[in-house]
């Protein structure tokens, strides 16, 4: 099969400003591909939950009495209250806290006050609805789209390029959580490409991974990998034990990852960023940057330092970005805006707007 070619310049302004476009893309890609909304360790035992939004869908994950991960409505089949408002905690029934209903970790209604009056009422035939679920190295996803293809078929090349890391194995820590309102696409293209560290980056990343050095590899799939070899290629620094498995090369670059439409991680020798994106207007979405770290060393007593350093550190590069992205939101608004040349360290673009197109 031949590889489409790849765009060569930006996408036009009103891809970025139109809510006809947001609309079509949240009809189309959003809601049809599997999205990202948790990691396994944040669900690990019975009643552990992750309740969210999905392009104003509320969802709720919860592991079961029975081990099994499940993604479910967290509408009440009663009055169409939601069951929870969205975040993470451990629950032993999901009620509802307008009328009282409760539903089991499976689902099935469970209890429904003086409801035994009404004609034809059936407690066993009333569960909340279910949506598909996936696991992918420690990620867990979901799709409305009850005949999408599985996913880690579809990343079985990328699978092969991250296995080294081993995240899966990590812990996720606490988020840093942001509400922008930039365009979704501003965030993600900024996030794949690193032409930008001679930019906003020029003292910090730019320092460790020139932008000059950075590359991606080829590939005709919903992912990218962007390479950022270290300045010297000597193994940067690391705040936690780096991964074992890693080669002299992988010890000496951090990988850039994004799984379309909107998984966005970063990994380093000794860890991993993962950035949740929640996009719900044109122009607005919340999100998370999740530090994820080795499971060793947990005990130690300076652990809570270090992660402090590193929560600072990565707010900080965040920071940095925002500046760029909410330029570029100001720019695509201008009327005489229009697309310009993409430059070859942003093929990552390119490949978005490829799979965008396709």
């Amino acid at each position: 099969m031949n590889t489409p070619e790849l765009p060569s310049t930006t996408l036009a302004p009103a891809q970025y400003t139109s809510p006809d476009v947001f609309a079509r893309e949240a009809e189309g890609r959003l809601r049809r591909e599997w999205t990202c909304f948790a990691r396994a360790d944040q669900l690990a035992e019975p009643g552990d939950c992750v309740a969210f939004d999905l392009l104003g869908e509320p969802l709720v994950a919860v592991r079961g009495d029975d081990r099994v991960l499940r993604v479910l409505s967290r509408v009440c089949r009663h009055r169409y209250m939601p069951l929870l408002e969205p975040g993470c905690g451990r629950v032993r029934s999901l009620q509802c806290p307008y009328h009282r209903w409760s539903y089991g970790l499976d689902g099935r209604l469970l209890g429904a006050p003086d409801m035994q009056r009404t004609p034809g009422f059936e407690r066993k035939q009333i569960a909340l609805p279910s949506l598909p679920v996936e696991l992918w190295h420690g990620f867990v996803f979901t799709t409305l789209d009850p005949n999408a293809k599985p996913l880690a078929e579809r990343l079985a090349a990328l699978s092969d390029r991250i296995a080294p890391w081993q995240i899966a194995e990590l812990r996720t820590l606490e988020p840093l959580v942001f509400e922008h309102d930039w365009n979704w696409k501003i965030m993600v293209e900024n996030f794949i490409e690193s032409y930008h560290h001679q930019g906003p980056h020029l003292a910090s990343l730019q320092a460790i991974a020139p932008a000059s050095g950075t590359w991606a590899e080829d590939v005709d799939g919903p992912f990218i990998a962007l390479h950022n070899p270290s300045k010297d290629g000597a193994a940067l620094p690391s705040l936690f034990p780096t991964r074992p498995k890693l080669s002299d090369a992988q010890r000496g670059e951090f990988l850039v990852v994004a799984v379309f439409p909107h998984l966005l991680f970063s990994l380093q020798p000794d860890g991993m960023f993962w950035y949740r994106l929640e996009p719900y207007a044109v122009d607005r979405f919340r999100l998370s940057i999740h530090p994820c770290l080795p499971a060793e060393g947990a005990d130690d007593p300076d652990r809570a330092q270090r992660v402090g350093l590193l929560r600072d550190y990565v707010d900080a590069i965040h920071r940095e970005d925002i500046g760029a992205c909410t330029g570029v939101q100001r720019g695509v608004h201008a009327r005489l805006a229009q697309a310009g040349p993409l430059s070859h360290l942003e093929k990552p673009i390119a490949q978005f707007h490829r799979w965008l197109a396709s």
